[in-house]
């Protein structure tokens, strides 16, 4: 499956899911919370990471399941906020040539959310635009030096955290449900974490390009307080 259709078919899925989520939604407090927290669990797909080597062979990671956690604060009205956002997963790689191993990758990101429409009383579904930054770890393993021939790639022996762009899509749904008299809602995202680097570099050739790593995750989370 190309990484156009399993794109497209987890669009399908998130607006699936959030139809089904707003019709099960009962009558609930409006979006006026200033704090939230909350966790989530889906898919995430990545490109090769060694994209533009020139190579035939990539070295890819398995499409699979993430796990993820939130903490937000909202802002003067409500449609501004800030966020700290951190996933894992573990993912079987494959290097042409070599046996494939699974490995840990890690997301953390601090971002901001835009609500598309006002926290105003009795709004119990927005919708919101994310952009942050971050970092992507590749948990490879520290070692040796490793060159491999047919993926015109090779690995300098150590995996720091990359550096990444962030960028995405969410659904917040609030149900009638309640958690010690806080509302509790239903968050539906996509989110691109964009790895600005690889773990590996090109034998031959210039850089590979960026990573993306593309979420697509269905959660819960319950609000605090009241905006002021």
């Amino acid at each position: 499956m190309t990484m156009r259709e399993t794109t497209r078919r987890g669009l399908a899925a998130i607006a699936t899911a959030a139809a089904l989520a707003a019709a099960a939604a009962a009558p609930a407090r409006a979006q006026d919370y200033e704090w939230a927290a909350g966790y989530n669990a889906g898919g995430v797909m990545f490109t090769p990471l060694n994209s533009n080597s020139g190579s035939t062979a990539d070295i890819e990671l398995a499409t699979g399941w993430i796990l993820g956690l939130q903490f937000e604060r909202w802002l003067g009205s409500g449609r501004l906020g800030l966020r700290v956002n951190g996933a894992l997963t573990e993912r079987e790689l494959t290097i042409p040539g070599t046996s494939s191993p699974d490995i840990g990758v890690w997301l953390a990101d601090a971002d901001f959310l835009l609500r598309l429409l006002p926290a105003t009383p009795g709004r119990t579904f927005n919708m919101y635009l994310i952009a942050g930054g971050g970092v992507v770890r590749y948990k490879l393993g520290d070692g040796n030096f490793v060159n491999y021939g047919a993926a015109n790639a090779s690995y300098p022996g150590n995996d720091p955290p990359r550096w990444a762009a962030v960028g995405g899509v969410g659904f917040d749904i609030i149900t009638g449900w309640s958690w010690d008299r806080e509302p509790i809602g239903i968050r539906i995202e996509a989110a691109d974490h964009v790895a600005l680097s690889s773990p590996f570099d090109p034998i031959d050739g210039g850089d590979f390009s960026p990573i993306h790593n593309v979420r697509f995750t269905i959660g819960a989370f319950t609000g605090f307080g009241l905006l002021r």
